[in-house]
C-alpha cells in the first residue's frame, strides 16, 4: 500500500518560527552606572550644547596650591600664589545608523515583526556604541588610536613596573603577569600618592563617606584572579558595602577600596612578551573625572517610508562626544593597566 509522506525537509512542510528573534544580552549603556553631572563621578556629564549651538565644550582643571604660604612676622603681599590651571577641548560628533526592508511583502511573510524588531536592533546598536565609545577613548577598546600616558605591569620576577605600552607588552610573562590581590592594592597606593606626585593622583569617587576606584578588565583576567587562593579566602571574608549604589552593580569583587568589574570590550590579544605569544588584556583604573561625556543630541530613532509607503526604514542618531581627561599630556582620572591572561575565551 502507498502512502503519502513528506519529510521534515520537503518545502511543502510547514515551518514553526518563534515570534520574536532571539536577541543578543545587549544592556544599557554599561558606563550609564558612571555618569553624573558632578565631579565625584568616574564620568563627567555636560548637557549645556544640548541646547545651545556649538560643537566643542572646554574643560578646565585647577591644580592644587604647592605653596607654605605665609606665618607670623611675614609679609602676605607680594608673596601671593600663581593659580595653575589647564584645559582641553571635547569635540562633538554625529554617530547615525539605519535599516530598512525591501516591502509589504517581505514584512507580510515573516511570523516576527520587522518593524518593532528593526527599532530594537538599532537601540541596542547605539548602546553598544556608546560604550565602545568610551572604551576607545581611555585606550582600552580594540579601536583604540591612543594609550595610557601611565601604563603598570608586572615583569618577570613579578615586580611592578611602569613603562610605555610598547615596553609592557613585550615584558608580560603567562606566569608572572597576571591579576593578584597584591597588585590591586598596589595600584591603589600609587594612585592615591600620583608616585610621589610624579603623576597626578587620581580622586578616588566618594560612596557613602568612604572612597573607592574601579578596576575595569576582561573576564579572563578576572578569572586569574579567582583561581587564586588569596581571592577566595578574602571573598569568604569579604564584607558587603553599598550594593544598591550604581558602581557596585554588576561588580566581581571589592578589595582594598577597589571595585573590580569585567566587560569583553577590554581588547585582547595573543602576541605578548619576549616571543610574541602571550594572550594579554588591556585593563584601567578609573577615579573621579576619568572621562567627560557631551551631549548634542540625545539618541533618537526615526521612522520613514520609501516607494509609496512600501518599504519601511529606521534610523538611528544622537550627536555626542567623549574625551579622557588630559592635562599637561598626562592622563587625569586614569592609570593603564597590561595584564597576562589565561585564555579562556578563545580569543
Amino acid at each position: 500500500m502507498a502512502k503519502t509522506s513528506f519529510s521534515t525537509s520537503d518545502a511543502s512542510t510547514k515551518k514553526a518560527w518563534e515570534e520574536k528573534l532571539f536577541r543578543d544580552s545587549v544592556k544599557e549603556s554599561y558606563f550609564s552606572k558612571f555618569v553624573s553631572s558632578g565631579a565625584d563621578s568616574i564620568v563627567t556629564e555636560k548637557t549645556q550644547l544640548s541646547k545651545d549651538k556649538g560643537d566643542e565644550v572646554t574643560i578646565g582643571l585647577r591644580m592644587k596650591l604647592s605653596g607654605a604660604g605665609v606665618t607670623e612676622g611675614q609679609v602676605l603681599e607680594g608673596n601671593e600664589e600663581k593659580l595653575s590651571t589647564y584645559s582641553m577641548k571635547l569635540t562633538l560628533k554625529q554617530y547615525r545608523h539605519a535599516v530598512r526592508d525591501d516591502g509589504a511583502m517581505s514584512r507580510k511573510r515573516v511570523m516576527f515583526d520587522i518593524s518593532s524588531e528593526s527599532e530594537a536592533s538599532l537601540k541596542d546598536w547605539m548602546s553598544e556604541k556608546v560604550d565602545q565609545l568610551h572604551f576607545d577613548e581611555l585606550g582600552i577598546g580594540a579601536g583604540s588610536t591612543a594609550n595610557p600616558s601611565k601604563i603598570f605591569y608586572k615583569t618577570s620576577s613579578g615586580t611592578l613596573a611602569t613603562g610605555t605600552a610598547a615596553t609592557a607588552k613585550s615584558a608580560l610573562t603567562a606566569a608572572d603577569s597576571k591579576l593578584t590581590l597584591n597588585m590591586i592594592s598596589f595600584l591603589k597606593t600609587w594612585a592615591l600618592t600620583g608616585g610621589a606626585r610624579s603623576y597626578i593622583p587620581i580622586r578616588p569617587v566618594k560612596v557613602e563617606g568612604k572612597p573607592y576606584y574601579v578596576l575595569l578588565t576582561h573576564p579572563d583576567a578576572v578569572y586569574d584572579l579567582r583561581v587564586t587562593s588569596e581571592f577566595q579566602q578574602a571573598m569568604r571574608e569579604a564584607e558587603v558595602r553599598g550594593k544598591e549604589n550604581p558602581l557596585f552593580t554588576g561588580a566581581v569583587a571589592i578589595w582594598d577600596g577597589v571595585v573590580v568589574h569585567t566587560h569583553e570590550n577590554a581588547a585582547v590579544a595573543a602576541d605578548a612578551g619576549s616571543g610574541s605569544n602571550v594572550p594579554w588584556v588591556k585593563s584601567v583604573l578609573l577615579g573621579a573625572q576619568a572621562l567627560c561625556w557631551a551631549w548634542g543630541k540625545r539618541p533618537e530613532v526615526v521612522q520613514k517610508t520609501f516607494d509609496y509607503d512600501n518599504e519601511e526604514g529606521y534610523a538611528i542618531g544622537m550627536i555626542a562626544g567623549v574625551k579622557k581627561s588630559v592635562f599637561n599630556s598626562l592622563d587625569y582620572g586614569s592609570l593603564g593597566v597590561y595584564l597576562s591572561r589565561t585564555n579562556v575565551s578563545g580569543s
